[in-house]
């Protein structure tokens, strides 16, 4: 991909393993679809396991969907990520919902289409110059793709954006899990402390790893917490409560 590294949050899962061990692939997914030089990430929303729906199922047929319809377009066509996106929805039946990212690479641009808060960052001389927009409600409610019980589909407002990438950028694509705990400047540290060493697949792991250690750490401001308490909504454990103004 002319020298533009691309990093997977480790963790989601790719439409090899979509029948293996079901139980254990957790709510995101992606593909990797290296002759279209196109990837994408999906994150199923937690919300549907109250309702004993597992969204993970709909993330993983979503992004197996585009991966799918990628390798049926013609040898020269034209990768239209929305396009592509809406369609792979209209055929996903599971139900439950999900974020979802679609990212290609055409010439010396990179272009994304876009629902929720999955996304990627490009990193130029290991430091970050440009970050995917999030799409949402209101804080922690993300735009989503999905079926729902009884209603179906819903009208999808998808986000396109581009964005001109050089020789020896680096892409880091993930979900919300790697975001909300990580940030930009953090991964810009783990790149200068690996230099030009390491290869895609282990700096991903390193980058994974970190994120999640920060994920269960206490003592650590994340970028979800720092959010949450610039909206005047404290985190506290796995659920949301807001902060009264006149609170000390």
């Amino acid at each position: 991909m002319r020298n533009i590294s691309m990093f997977l949050q480790t963790g989601t899962t790719t439409s090899k393993e979509l029948e293996s061990n079901p139980e254990s692939l957790g709510e995101d997914a992606h593909f990797i679809c290296q002759e279209r030089q196109t990837f994408g990430v999906a994150d199923g929303v937690g919300g549907w396991a109250m309702k004993g729906i597992d969204s993970g199922i709909f993330a993983r047929e979503l992004m197996s969907n585009y991966l799918t319809a990628l390798r049926s377009l013609k040898p020269k066509g034209d990768v239209n990520l929305k396009k592509i996106l809406l369609k792979t929805h209209s055929k996903t039946v599971a139900l439950g919902s999900s974020t979802a990212c679609v990212v290609t690479l055409k010439r010396d641009r990179l272009c994304y289409a876009n629902v929720g808060d999955s996304g990627f960052m490009v990193f130029r001389g290991k430091r970050l110059v440009y970050r995917s927009p999030t799409q949402h409600s209101f804080f922690n409610y993300p735009f989503s793709l999905g079926n729902w019980v009884q209603k179906g589909k819903r009208r999808a407002s998808v986000f396109l954006g581009e964005f001109d990438v050089e020789q020896g950028d680096i892409v880091v694509a993930g979900t919300d899990g790697l975001f909300d705990n990580l940030f930009g400047s953090e991964i810009e540290e783990i790149l200068q402390e690996h230099g030009g060493r390491s290869c895609p697949q282990a700096l991903a792991w390193t980058i994974a790893t970190v994120a999640s250690m920060n994920s269960t750490s206490e003592d650590y401001d994340s970028p979800f917490a720092v959010a949450a308490e610039s909206e005047g909504i404290e985190h506290i454990f796995f659920g949301l409560t807001r902060v009264n103004p006149s609170d000390p």
